[in-house]
């Protein structure tokens, strides 16, 4: 019959057939996009601290095989970005949430490296507020300004603020060289789980 008239369900399978087929990258592109902020804001909370180390098996555990795979590599890379030397809360609780997933040797051999890159930043940190304390202080004193009720707030010096800033960069390609090491490690320990 030349005039036949389709179905709206057959009219919808002809143009389906038209659509272009996505590769198995787009198609894993696209689920990255859906479920990877899943994991991020897992992660999110338990930098917040408003998730506890407890509950988190319960959290990834929501979603498995690929989708699970998905979020639980954004969650790690998330806590990874987040190891750093000026929210060491929020590192501590990072390291608690990688070491729920994957406690290991090499987990915690970066914990103590971190540990150790800390201490020297804050020794270093105190040599050099006790040296701009002193500075600042003498330069009150040139000035006639002194005694027992004065306290310098270097804390607020915008001077102070940027050479904590410069020792912080000083320090960071060592942070950085852990975060990287860690994530590459767990996505070794991770792949296919």
């Amino acid at each position: 019959m030349p005039g036949k008239i389709k179905s709206t369900i057959e009219l919808a399978m002809e143009k389906a057939a038209k659509l272009p087929r996505l590769t198995e990258e787009e198609i894993r592109q696209r689920r990255e996009e859906e479920y990877g902020p899943r994991g991020r804001a897992i992660a999110e909370l338990i930098l917040r601290g408003d998730l506890s180390v407890d509950r988190l098996d319960a959290e990834l555990s929501r979603h498995d095989g690929e989708q699970g795979e998905i979020v639980l590599t954004a969650f790690l890379t998330s806590l990874c970005q987040a190891i750093d030397l000026e929210d060491t809360e929020a590192t501590a609780r990072a390291f608690e949430g990688i070491r729920a997933v994957v406690g290991d040797a090499h987990l915690e051999e970066a914990s103590s490296r971190w540990s150790g890159i800390l201490r020297d930043c804050e020794e270093q940190e105190q040599q050099e507020f006790s040296t701009m304390e002193e500075a600042e202080g003498g330069s009150l004193r040139d000035l006639g300004v002194s005694g027992s009720a004065i306290r310098l707030n270097l804390q607020q010096n915008e001077r102070w603020q940027g050479e904590r800033s410069a020792l912080l960069e000083r320090f960071r390609p060592q942070v950085e060289e852990i975060q990287r090491e860690l994530s590459n490690h767990l996505r070794r320990a991770t792949s296919g789980a």
